[in-house]
């Protein structure tokens, strides 16, 4: 099946989104405040000119390794007038260290690899809705008017039928008459007018008399003090107030900015027509009386009432335009503090632009987005698909965005106008559904942030202004062709030619009717504009020259789907996986899949680890490429020539204009996720290569193809209850043979800093310390690179000066006479930590006497990278490509495993409880891979194609092949056959980033929290497990005292118990009895704050009976101020 011949960049659109901002967006921001005057506007006039770039500071690898971000100065060019002597003062200042976008579309910040996740935000501009107050009796309407930064008007009409406008909250409605007659549109006469009232039908109800009726201002000067009363009733009112106050509200750059997307939206709704020019980009007064018009015309039926939820009012708001708006907020905090300073200083001193601007807000605006803004995000690097599926994230949270509380189900929910624009299955599961969604396959972002879908233009009612006529080359018209007079260009059977149309169309000649023809013109087009064609399906059955052969077919049209004539139609789809996502577009045999699992799977695939010996699926869907093109981390030809150099670490090649290029290969590259990226060469020495072939295998890949797993020979069979509760039976050869090994990578990190007693130091001299645990280290005191290191192993020997007393004479003379040896040291040094173990495969040293750049008080800092060889393991989490996730519970020996006819063993056993979960993709990709791998093929599968699966088995037939799904297995324990046929074949197998060896913990003894002395809780804590209240009732309801004793006082919070016990248990001497658990103590403490005195009563051992000891009491016989002693 061939995929659309569209190859989709899956990163494009952040890549133009930043380049925008630096060839454009930064220019913009800095022409918002240019020039800066001073306060009174006549000493001081600051001007900026062109921005300049400086070099990169460094290269990406290397700020990585330093831990510094990847970034190149700007510059920007300023010109300083002294108003009152005319003196001008030129000079480049430095504004800020801007973050360099690599060719992954990432950022390095800190070290750290960051990607920023686009946003979809409601479309500024114009809505129209139905009000809160509106029935099904009286539907009341209103026009939302949204600017791009100010205040948000709505526009309603209310159940009398009187329109007005609400410009400030808390503040009465002004009359929408009131409002365009302070606008200048005077008299009533001026306003029907302006209206163009005589062109609008008569309504059943006319709003504008109603209005009128209510407005008590006759002129523009009355309407403008009108306004002002009702919105400044505590200001003095002049007509020169208010004014100024009306044209801040609407026309201030700074109040009220439409931009270029609002004023788009804006132009289309409200009809108004031509180019759109930066002046353009605020608001005007003829664009309110279209507004008021829009009112009139929605409130009588005349307009259609805007889905809210649709992505025609909805937009992406890119990574460009969500640091320049932070770079903005940075530039207006730089333009405050200029003036500040401006006012500082008089006409007569020695000023200069550097002196006056300082650029610190700048910086720090970028430094605090990249570091807190919530669609800043720390790179997901589990494996090369999960790296693009951040960048391809759209979030619908974050600045100017909703929270995860307010938002409403139709906001989560997927929407008509997502088809073949984000993906309808891709999305969290849990509180982030449907506000986290991803991108579409095959669409793009265009120039206002609304997502387009590519589709086939379809040739039939041709519209020669819109068509090329090279397109209608060879067609047979369908209906006689008439020009303007009537006259017959074409008849019904003519062949047309490209130089016939052209001529016919010069002659005035406006359409031709065609034989339906799908062309190869892809075009792309936005929610809005769908609805205005006829848009079929991609397995519309066509002949070779593209022209169709159904009669009719079901097509979308205006949110719509009926059955049409094909002369009917417009365009088609260009695939039938064009719906999908990246990751949902992986999985084969989607279709045959219940979406909540097609969801899991898509998610799943993002869990997958990295694996040593990573293989292509035999069934797979083609995307698997795209994948690898896109990820940036296989290294591909760009022209044609030969290897000349091939090795481990590097490979050289020579291109055919004799140009050589040296491609460096990485080995074990932790990423953020702690799983390790490396790369391998596929070009030997002496191979010849054409543009585009694969030089470098890239991680998770096979010869260029994305491989997150392996395919296993299944069974789907209960075997000996290991499969309850979807359990998983691995063979251990998958153990012995490294099938589903992967290596993970952790820093540990330490800094040698200053203290207030001295300095801290690396050493090999660690007091108290013995030979053994020395081992690893080199002279200096730093482990050695390839040293195999367990729990608590030294990796850096540090010591730090102690707090010391007074010396003794003896002390002293030690200190004379071996000097600083004999000082009193801390061991500060840097262990592995509980529970870890691996192999050393990197150290770096940063010293800032070299010239690193350190935090303040650090010397030195260490890092020491360790990898560790995971191995599949009982509790390891598998899953296939249908969302069909299990644990494994047990792994067998080889021998033992289940094995066919032929004696082949089985690798993996499945559940076949499959089939409740409705994912019966997995059986197709069962049966497909069986066949596939008997022919010695692999198959691509499309997500939603037609397949011919008959096509397949006559192929299979051909070659003597009769693929068999059900086969008789024989127990590999006994050798006897099972009672029943199973179903084997092979299933690809991914191994996912929740491994055993990771998530089990122990503890004896560890620290306790300050306040109720007992153990922390979490692995990463070094905590214990809490024994909690109903784990008590359990121990209660079988009377186990001395067991519930012991787990509430000594083995948690009784602080002089436990320490007590650990004693005897070291001397071995009988445990003593339990003492006061310290929350008991806390118990009391609170009850003393609640103003109640509780005091403890000490009673003898002698056994008193219960009667005499509560008479006791209240007779007062016992002291009650005894209080208990603690043994």
């Amino acid at each position: 099946h061939e995929l659309a011949t569209l190859s989709p960049n899956l990163i494009e659109a952040h890549m133009t989104s930043y380049d925008e901002l630096l060839e454009e967006g930064i220019i913009e921001i800095f022409e918002e405040i240019n020039p800066i005057t001073d306060y009174t506007g006549e000493s001081w006039e600051l001007h900026f000119g062109e921005i300049e770039w400086g070099e990169e500071s460094m290269s990406m690898k290397h700020a990585q390794k330093l831990g510094l971000s990847h970034t190149k100065p700007l510059y920007v060019n300023t010109k300083l007038i002294n108003k009152k002597t005319g003196e001008i003062k030129k000079q480049k200042l430095f504004v800020a260290d801007i973050p360099v976008m690599s060719n992954r579309g990432t950022f390095v910040v800190n070290g750290n690899e960051r990607v920023v996740v686009m946003q979809i935000i409601r479309a500024e501009g114009i809505l129209f809705i139905e009000t809160k107050t509106s029935t099904p009796q009286k539907p009341q309407f209103a026009v939302k008017l949204m600017p791009l930064r100010g205040r948000w008007f709505d526009f309603e009409v209310n159940k009398y039928g009187v329109m007005s406008v609400k410009l400030l909250d808390k503040r009465p409605r002004i009359l929408l008459t009131t409002l365009l007659r302070a606008l200048g549109y005077s008299s009533n006469e001026d306003i029907k007018k302006a209206l163009d009232v005589k062109s609008l039908p008569e309504f059943e109800e006319d709003y504008l008399a109603n209005t009128f009726e209510k407005d008590p201002t006759t002129n523009t000067e009355e309407a403008l003090l009108e306004i002002y009363r009702k919105l400044r009733p505590e200001d003095s009112i002049n007509i020169e107030n208010a004014t100024e106050f009306l044209e801040n509200m609407f026309f201030s750059r700074r109040r009220f900015y439409l931009g270029k997307i609002g004023r788009y939206q804006l132009n289309k709704k409200l009809g108004i027509e031509g180019k759109i020019t930066k002046e353009d980009y605020l608001l005007k007064k003829e664009d309110l009386v279209h507004v008021v018009k829009a009112l009139i015309k929605l409130n009588n039926g005349l307009v259609e009432v805007d889905d809210i939820d649709s992505l025609a009012n909805r937009r992406i708001r890119g990574v460009g335009e969500l640091i320049g708006e932070r770079l903005r907020m940075g530039t207006l905090r730089l333009e405050k503090n200029t003036r500040d300073r401006m006012s500082t200083y008089g006409p007569e001193d020695l000023v200069t632009p550097s002196l006056l601007v300082n650029t610190k807000p700048v910086s720090s605006a970028i430094n605090e987005f990249f570091g807190s803004s919530a669609v800043s995000r720390y790179m997901d690097q589990e494996n090369i698909l999960s790296e693009l599926e951040t960048k391809r994230r759209i979030t619908a949270g974050g600045p100017r965005g909703l929270t995860k509380e307010r938002a409403t189900f139709s906001v989560r929910d997927v929407h008509s106008s997502h088809y073949s624009k984000l993906c309808p299955v891709t999305t969290p599961e849990g509180p982030s559904i449907g506000i986290v969604s991803h991108l579409a396959i095959y669409a793009r972002i265009n120039e206002f942030g609304f997502i387009e879908a590519p589709y086939y233009r379809v040739l039939s009612n041709v519209n020669l202004e819109e068509v090329d006529a090279k397109l209608l080359d060879g067609l047979v018209v369908r209906m006689d062709a008439k020009d303007e007079a009537g006259k017959v260009v074409f008849k019904k059977g003519d062949k047309l030619t490209a130089a016939k149309v052209e001529a016919a169309a010069k002659k005035g000649l406006k359409e031709i009717k065609v034989e339906p023809k799908v062309t190869n013109e892809v075009v792309y087009l936005s929610s809005d504009e769908e609805l205005k064609y006829r848009i079929g399906p991609a397995s519309i059955k066509t002949n070779e020259d593209g022209s169709i052969k159904d009669d009719s077919l079901f097509v979308r049209y205006s949110g719509t789907y009926n059955k049409i004539p094909v002369s009917e139609l417009d365009f088609i789809d260009i695939n039938p996986g064009q719906i999908a996502g990246l990751g949902f577009s992986l999985v084969p045999f989607s279709m045959n899949d219940d979406p909540t699992r097609s969801l899991m799977a898509s998610n799943m695939q993002r869990q997958a680890v990295p694996l040593v010996k990573p293989t292509a699926p035999i069934v797979g869907t083609g995307y698997e490429k795209i994948v690898a093109q896109s990820s940036g981390r296989a290294v591909f030809a760009e022209q044609d020539g030969e290897v000349i150099e091939s090795d481990a670490g590097f490979v050289t090649v020579q291109y055919a204009d004799k140009s050589k290029e040296t491609f460096d290969i990485e080995k074990f590259t932790k990423t953020n996720q702690n799983t390790s990226f490396s790369q391998t060469a596929v070009a030997k020495l002496g191979d010849k290569f054409k543009k585009g072939d694969l030089l470098v295998d890239g991680p998770s890949m096979d010869n260029g193809e994305l491989a997150l797993g392996q395919p296993l020979t299944a069974a789907f069979m209960v075997y000996e209850g290991y499969n309850y509760e979807d359990g998983i039976v691995i063979s251990e050869k998958l153990v012995k043979e490294d099938t589903l090994t992967s290596v993970h990578i952790k820093e540990y990190t330490q800094d040698i800093r200053e203290t207030k007693l001295g300095n801290e130091q690396i050493t090999r001299d660690i007091p108290n310390i013995g030979e053994y645990a020395l081992r690893n280290l080199d002279d200096e005191g730093i482990v050695r690179v390839g040293a195999s290191v367990g729990s608590q192993d030294i990796l850096v020997g540090i010591i730090a000066p102690k707090g010391e007393t007074e010396l003794t004479a003896e002390e002293r003379l030690l200190r004379a006479i071996f000097g600083e040896y004999a000082r009193d040291v801390r061991d500060n040094s840097l262990r592995m930590p509980h529970g870890d173990k691996g192999i050393v495969i990197g150290v770096q040293v940063l010293d800032k006497a070299k010239g690193d750049k350190l935090n303040p008080g650090v010397l030195k800092q260490v890092k020491v990278w360790v990898a560790k060889t995971s191995k599949i393991s009982v509790g390891d989490k598998l899953t296939g490509i249908h969302g069909d996730k299990g644990v494994i519970s047990k792994i067998l020996p080889e021998e033992d495993m289940p094995y066919l006819e032929d004696g082949t063993p089985i690798d993996i056993i499945l559940s076949p409880m499959f089939v409740k979960r409705m994912n019966l993709g997995q059986i197709r990709e069962l049966e497909t891979a069986a066949i596939a791998k008997s022919l010695g093929i692999r198959v691509a599968v499309p997500p939603f194609a037609e397949l011919d699966f008959e096509k397949l088995d006559e192929v299979a037939k051909k070659k003597g092949i009769q693929p068999t799904i059900r086969q008789k297995l024989y127990d590999g324990r006994t050798g006897k056959p099972f009672d029943q046929e199973v179903m084997v074949g092979p299933r690809y197998i991914v191994k996912l980033n929740h491994l055993s060896s990771d998530k089990i913990h122990a503890r004896s003894t560890g620290s306790y929290t300050l306040v109720t002395q007992q153990p922390l809780g979490g692995k990463a804590q070094f905590g214990g497990q809490r024994f909690g209240e109903m784990e008590v009732w359990a121990l209660e309801a079988h009377s186990a005292v001395h067991n519930l004793q012991e787990l509430l006082t000594i083995k948690s919070d009784d602080v002089i118990g436990r320490a007590a016990a650990y004693k005897s248990i070291i001397q071995g001497t009988p445990i003593e009895a339990p003492n006061i658990p310290e929350s008991f103590k806390v118990f009391m403490s609170e009850l003393r704050a609640l103003g109640l005195n509780p005091e403890l009563i000490e009673l003898d051992e002698d056994d008193i009976d219960e009667a005499e000891l509560v008479e006791g009491v209240i007779d007062d016989e016992v002291n009650p101020s005894a209080e208990i002693q603690a043994e």
